[in-house]
């Protein structure tokens, strides 16, 4: 005659409220067999899987959402982190002697354009009086800025050096930012392509391009 052990799992009572006791797990409970000397824990499939020196345990694998807690205060402002390297510049040819600039020319249908003269020390030259202001940042690095409404989609900007001590200078547009309100501000560096890219003071000249139309 076998002998036949008869498991009897007793009743849980978690934060007062007795817990009802399914065979398996499902999808809305879950089982577990909590052990009776030290009260460890562990989830089973099914009650039938508990040991005899365990205790079946159920529980809802989703609790009751609890009110929302009031919103905290809002951070500061993290430091503006520093400018990324230039990347490397290919060869540069000999540029030829820089002519007088002449008149900006009327702006095509559709188009707005504006130019502009710079001098080594960042000051706008008499020439070019209007549509924008400049100011020399460090060696090297001009800043230009458009005031608002005069654009109303994002301008192009192309930049030409005139020749210096000889040598003759290359203008790259390093960052060119524009806003809602028709603001634009262009960060334009100055390279010398026979001292290996070292930034220097020299006068330009750019233009401006942007359609007048707003993008759909």
């Amino acid at each position: 005659m076998s002998n036949h052990v008869l498991r009897v799992v007793p009743a849980l009572v978690l934060t007062g409220l007795a817990l009802a006791m399914p065979g398996s797990a499902s999808a809305d409970v879950l089982i577990g067999c909590q052990n009776k000397t030290n009260g460890n824990v562990r989830v089973v499939a099914d009650a039938a899987l508990c040991r005899v020196s365990e205790v079946a345990i159920s529980w809802n694998a989703t609790g009751e959402q609890g009110p929302a807690g009031p919103a905290g205060p809002a951070g500061p402002a993290g430091p503006e982190g520093p400018a990324g390297p230039a990347g490397p510049e290919g060869a540069v040819g000999p540029a030829g002697p820089a002519g007088p600039a002449g008149p900006a020319g009327p702006a095509g249908a559709g188009v707005k354009t504006v130019g502009g003269i710079v001098n080594a020390d960042g000051a706008k030259n008499p020439v070019t009086p209007n549509g924008f202001t400049s100011v020399r940042l460090s060696p090297g690095v001009y800043q230009i800025s458009f005031p608002p409404g005069t654009w109303t989609s994002f301008p192009v900007m192309t930049v030409t050096p005139f020749g210096i001590n000889g040598a003759y200078g290359d203008a790259i547009v390093a960052s060119a930012l524009g806003f809602g309100d028709g603001s634009a501000q262009f960060v334009v560096h100055m390279t010398i392509s026979n001292s290996g890219g070292s930034l220097f003071d020299n006068a330009f000249m750019f233009t401006a391009v942007a359609s007048q139309t707003p993008p759909g």
